[in-house]
């Protein structure tokens, strides 16, 4: 073989290899490397950042503020009368390691903000008479 093809040849693995290991976390993502499914770093920074190829994987989480937006709902009051109730919450992924660790993903997060928010709209709403929780002296 000659030795400029040899040099491709190489300077084509380094490239690839160097594709494998190098990854982006932009100024709107935060970031997880995974070794063989188990945390090893987070990323919060955004930049040019390295893993391990074949060994690591990167679970990237977004950095912005993000909106919860229920499905309508009925809620009864006090006095047994029947709400329907449309509600959203805004909420950010503080710590990206602690939320892989309990909700996984999104779609946990969307599951567990729905217990959560439900049932304290129902206890906070059921404390109230209609009257009171339409009226302007709210």
């Amino acid at each position: 073989m000659k030795k400029g093809t040899l040099l491709i040849i190489l300077i084509v693995a380094i490239l690839f290899l160097a594709n494998l290991s190098l990854f982006i976390v932009d100024e709107t993502r935060q970031a997880i490397v995974l070794q063989f499914g188990k945390p090893i770093r987070a990323i919060k920074e955004p930049g040019l950042n390295w893993k391990l190829p074949f060994i690591q994987n990167v679970v990237f989480f977004e950095d912005r503020l993000l909106v919860y937006d229920a499905a309508p709902t009925e809620i009864i009051t006090k006095d047994k009368k029947t709400l329907i109730v449309d509600n959203y919450a805004r909420w950010k992924i503080v710590d990206p390691l602690k939320f892989l660790q309990t909700v996984r993903d999104l779609n946990g997060a969307q599951a567990r903000l729905d217990d959560i928010i439900y049932s304290e709209l129902r206890v906070d709403l059921g404390l109230f008479d209609m009257s009171e929780i339409v009226s302007e002296k709210r």
